[in-house]
């Protein structure tokens, strides 16, 4: 397998330093980006998705950082507003969609935009059961993930002849920070970040001649 150059936004969180971790112990080449890396150094850079001038400079600097073409965007970043939705604020509303959303769309398209002349690539987005499923207390949350899911499908289609393959990597709870709190879960219930980590590796290193479009990757009970 050649060498392949990765960036990971949100790679500071939970769930991507995990993915952070386990790609650069298999040999990519991977850049880490999140809006709350402070110092910069050549494989940390910072970025705030939801500013479109942010998102281009990222991608300027990977070009340079990477030291070769990208192969591969993985998505983590992301917010929760878990709320009724009558007591849902719009600004809480505005804040999920601009992270989640329109975060995820200003990465996507700049992948996509470098991705298209050098043969193609991966973009892998980090969903969730609230994708596909009606939950109580998901109101915005949810529809930036079924948001998530339509961006997805999209890329897929528009890049079917361009080498582009986008997966939609739809997960049940995991066991991070959120769950510290919340001692009647318990970790054996859910999710570890290694398995998520694990899950994008392999769809990470996989032949462009095979499209993974979703994974739903769910804990031993399913959904809690």
């Amino acid at each position: 397998m050649s060498i392949r150059n990765v960036i990971v936004v949100g790679g500071t969180g939970d769930i991507g330093r995990a993915v952070v971790h386990k790609l650069r112990a298999e040999g990519l080449r991977v850049l880490c980006a999140a809006n709350d890396v402070v110092t910069e150094t050549p494989d940390t850079l910072h970025v705030d998705v939801t500013r479109e001038h942010s998102v281009k400079s990222l991608f300027d600097k990977a070009e340079v950082g990477l030291e070769g073409p990208l192969s591969v965007l993985v998505n983590c970043t992301g917010v929760g507003v878990f709320t009724p939705l009558h007591e849902t604020s719009l600004e809480d509303w505005n804040r999920c969609l601009d992270v989640n959303l329109t975060g995820t769309f200003l990465c996507a398209r700049e992948a996509f935009r470098r991705m298209k002349p050098r043969g193609g690539g991966r973009i892998i987005h980090i969903g969730s059961v609230s994708d596909h499923l009606t939950l109580p207390m998901n109101g915005a949350y949810a529809a930036t993930k079924h948001g998530v899911r339509g961006l997805t499908g999209v890329l897929n289609e528009e890049g079917k002849e361009l080498g582009i393959r986008a997966t939609l990597l739809s997960l049940g709870a995991v066991y991070t920070s959120f769950w510290k709190s919340r001692p009647e879960f318990s970790p054996a219930d859910m999710l570890s970040v290694e398995d998520v980590a694990q899950c994008i590796w392999e769809v990470s290193i996989k032949p462009l001649n095979v499209r993974v479009d979703e994974v739903r990757l769910l804990p031993p009970r399913g959904v809690l």
